[in-house]
């Protein structure tokens, strides 16, 4: 039977070098004299975490400490490690095997060399079956070269001859940290005379979805003439549903056998929101010829479904399928865009991986695009969106560069990145969650407009992803069709042109972000922002607070984290001036949660002839003071990911109209709309309206009854109230449907100035909060009162342990406003945190804080 040892650890040694200085001092061999001044290092790893884990450098996450660290990517790095193999291996045919090594590196053992390899995202493997010795000591080298010469964000993308990640050569939310080390699994194999190097298990599904046939496709290498027997069953829930077998005589060298096998009755895999994910397993075993105990065994896990893209309602009939439809099933995309988990990504963090994954989930998505400037991710995660029902997005390494974004035709850069292709493909194309490839982000031509499979290099990725994973979607790039930018000046000129567009990524203003998103066209809206200053938590991690003030660029660490999204000037325009850190957060965080609500409503009011919406962006990289993110480095959600989560329940009331500040308009007009779920059409239900002000005094109410069909967005009331008997700054719309037994079943609530801008918000007097907390166990039932004569506006509730501490605290809301005598219950969960150590807090903008 096959055996992987693994050789991931922290029993890696590391050292820095000029050049190839390590060359002249052997220090690659097991006898140099080169002893000194190495440090523990790990594997999988990045160079920057090891030396800051040996006290080398200072905190790379705090205030511009980054700025220090600059010379790391500038040397040559040498990872070893000694390894023993037992006399039972031999015989064996051993490989070793580098799953991934940023960027280009040398690979020694004991001493000699195997061989060179370039690329982070491809695998190499050395046959070192007669290299390694037995009952002894073996040493493992690899020699890292300095980082290549790459593009930051502001350059030209014709420059890029890499596919590594972009973002750290620095990005809007990242600093300049270029990633370096030995970032994916190291591992030994050995085999006996024959392996198996490849499983591709496709499944198509008849019209009526009653049947299925999965074929398998398993790569194999044998010695000659040898004959073996093959066995792939097909298993849901430990039962075995189906078998086939196969006889056969192999020739030296690679094989690939095809089986069809059929799977009656399957059950579907379903995107979040939309049924199970229920997931089988495909298990290939290879025996000799008398059929005893297999020599090898793969294990994947695949999903059974179809999906497909269809043309959107009323698009223009030239353009592209943005419609996601799952099992026949149109599903609207509720997305986010996601980026590395960190920028030093090469450190595995299953724990933040799995917390951020299951924020995603709990909000309803169903969607996530995968940047083209980060990472072509790993197994672990596509593993937990194959379990969450979590559709991918996954583009290729190339991104805009600003000053010009239209990759080279260099036949050598187009004939590498289809040979990365080639291995990457197959590596992922199993998994149920994988949907979409794309070729890149944000790619165009010298007039800005998106490019097509016209361009070279987008021809020949878009012809490999077709002959290696025929049933996934291809889009060239992000965005597609004729218009780049959802700006109001290009739905003038070419209103049916916006097929997907990407922006904008700052709020608008108190009028112009509604007016933008109320005229919107796009066919999918796969990009777009809202920009705010992270949790004040977080803040006083990454700057002192001696230095946070100003919080404005001319001091340079608010200039080195985040300048392009301190937005000072829109920011006095909406709330005036703002003299502290605590309003300034508060601020920026109720603008972020409002603006960006709102355009992701009326991207949903417009399904299907819209087919989609996802935010820019869900997590961040690098601990930034000013970011778009919804969620902080540290793994807190802001106020934004709460408002999003809102917006994408499964039925969704939302109101459209012209502005949140009203003063010297007459009248307050909305319509209101009605999302609905595939499987749920409303009857009997009553909508409740009502406009209430700061004091909660009831200015204006109605109710109406309502009917709407499943799976569609329909208007079911329009609004049209003077606002002469309104006297107060701040007043509130109240959204509220009930079914025939009274039951509320959708809700929602908007906050409006009837003033210029925002600044009564910042000026609220004063009411109190009861909180009292229900036990149990690992969940906390907290209900927040109102018990003052005022709304208690943007009610936050927090983990009170510090920032870094372990595990983490789920609620099912947070960020609200409670009218006077108004209750609210929150459900928490504390996840891997000892029950001595939980703490809560709630507080509001005009509430004294409380603590548990």
């Amino acid at each position: 039977m096959s055996q992987r040892i693994p050789l991931n650890g922290s029993d890696w040694q590391f050292k820095a070098f000029y050049g190839e200085d390590w060359r002249w001092r052997d220090s690659h061999k097991p006898d140099t004299r080169d002893t000194r001044h190495w440090f523990q290092g790990n594997v999988p790893g990045s160079v920057h975490h090891d030396l800051w884990q040996n006290g080398e450098i200072p905190d790379p996450y705090f205030e511009r400490n980054s700025l220090l660290l600059e010379w790391i990517p500038q040397r040559t790095w040498i990872y070893k490690k000694s390894f023993f193999l037992p006399d039972e291996l031999r015989g064996k045919r051993l490989t070793l095997h580098f799953e991934g090594v940023d960027y280009a590196a040398e690979f020694f053992l004991n001493g000699v060399s195997l061989g060179q390899h370039v690329g982070m995202y491809t695998p190499v493997e050395f046959d070192v079956t007669g290299q390694v010795e037995f009952g002894t000591e073996n040493m493992v080298a690899v020699v890292i070269e300095a980082a290549p010469h790459e593009q930051p964000q502001v350059s030209r993308t014709s420059k890029v001859r890499t596919h590594k990640s972009r973002m750290t050569y620095w990005w809007d939310f990242c600093p300049r940290m270029i990633h370096i080390g030995i970032w994916d699994a190291v591992y030994l194999q050995a085999d006996d005379t024959v392996q198996i190097r490849d499983v591709f298990v496709r499944s198509r599904l008849n019209a009526d979805f009653t049947q299925a046939v999965v074929d398998v496709a398993v790569g194999l290498v044998s010695d000659a003439g040898q004959t073996y027997v093959v066995e792939t069953l097909i298993r849901f829930e430990g039962q075995v549903v189906s078998r086939e077998q196969q006889r056969l005589t192999l020739a030296q060298g690679s094989t690939t056998l095809s089986q069809q096998i059929t799977v009656d009755a399957p059950r579907l895999w379903w995107p979040n929101g939309s049924g199970e994910q229920p997931l089988y397993e495909a298990v290939v075993r290879v025996y000799g010829a008398d059929g005893a105990s297999p020599l090898d065994e793969h294990v994947i896990n695949f999903g059974i479904r179809d999906i497909r893209f269809a043309a959107n309602e009323g698009a223009d009939p030239t353009t592209l399928g943005y419609t996601c439809v799952v099992n026949g099933q149109k599903t609207y995309i509720k997305g986010w865009n996601w980026v590395p988990l960190d920028v030093l990504y090469g450190v595995p963090r299953p724990e933040k991986l799995d917390h951020l994954l299951r924020l995603v989930g709990q909000a309803h998505v169903n969607m996530l695009r995968i940047w083209g400037g980060g990472l072509i991710e790993r197994e672990d995660f596509y593993g937990r969106c194959d379990q969450l029902g979590i559709m991918v997005w996954q583009e290729f390494i190339q991104s805009s560069s600003g000053i010009e974004n239209t990759p080279s035709t260099d036949h050598s850069f187009i004939d590498r990145m289809v040979l990365e292709a080639e291995q990457i493909i197959p590596r992922k194309r199993y998994h149920p969650s994988l949907v979409i490839w794309g070729g890149g982000n944000e790619l165009t031509d010298s007039q800005n407009n998106p490019l097509d499979n016209q361009h070279p290099l987008l021809a020949a990725l878009a012809e490999t992803v077709k002959r290696l994973d025929p049933d996934r979607y291809w889009l060239a790039t992000s965005p597609t069709g004729r218009v780049f930018m959802n700006a109001l000046d290009t739905i003038e000129r070419d209103p049916t042109g916006l097929h997907d567009v990407h922006g904008p990524w700052e709020y608008q203003g108190v009028e112009g972000q509604y007016r933008l998103y109320n005229r919107s066209t796009s066919l999918l809206h796969s990009e777009f922002g809202v920009e705010g200053v992270t949790n004040l938590k977080t803040l006083n991690a990454i700057i002192a607070p001696e230095h946070q003030w100003p919080a404005t660029l001319d001091n340079p660490l608010w200039q080195h984290l985040g300048a392009w999204w301190n937005q000072q000037a829109m920011w006095r325009q909406v709330f005036g001036e703002i003299n502290d850190i605590e309003t300034l957060v508060r601020a920026t965080q109720f603008m972020q949660a409002e603006g960006l609500r709102y355009a992701v409503e009326a991207d949903q009011r417009r399904a299907f002839q819209n087919s989609g919406t996802l935010p820019w962006q869900f997590n961040e990289p690098y601990p930034m003071a000013t970011c778009t993110s919804a969620v902080d480095y540290y793994g807190q959600a802001k106020p934004s990911y709460y408002a999003v989560a809102r917006a994408y329940e499964p039925l969704h009331l939302s109101a459209r109209f012209p502005t949140i500040a009203w003063v010297g308009r007459s009248a307050f007009e909305a319509e209101i709309w009605l999302n609905t779920p595939p499987e749920t059409a409303v009857t009997d239900a009553q909508l409740r309206f009502g406009l209430v002000g700061l004091s909660g005094k009831v200015h204006h109410q109605h109710t109406e009854a309502v009917t709407c069909g499943a799976n569609t967005a329909a208007q079911v009331m329009a609004v049209n109230w003077p606002f002469s008997e309104a006297s107060e700054p701040v007043f509130f719309l109240d959204l509220a449907l009930t079914d025939a037994d009274e039951r509320v079943i959708a809700h929602n609530r908007y906050p409006f100035s009837l003033e210029a801008n925002l600044a009564p918000f910042t000026q609220l007097p004063q009411t109190q909060l009861r909180v009292e907390t229900h036990l149990e166990g690992d969940a906390w039932r907290v209900m927040v009162t109102n018990t003052g004569v005022n709304a208690a506006v943007g009610i936050w509730l927090q983990d009170n342990r510090p920032i870094k501490a372990a595990g983490f605290l789920y609620m099912d809301d947070n960020h609200f406003t409670l009218l006077p005598d108004e209750s609210r219950v929150v459900n928490c969960h504390w996840n891997d945190i000892p029950e001595s150590e939980r703490g809560l807090s709630a507080a509001g903008w005009n509430t004294a804080e409380w603590t548990s």
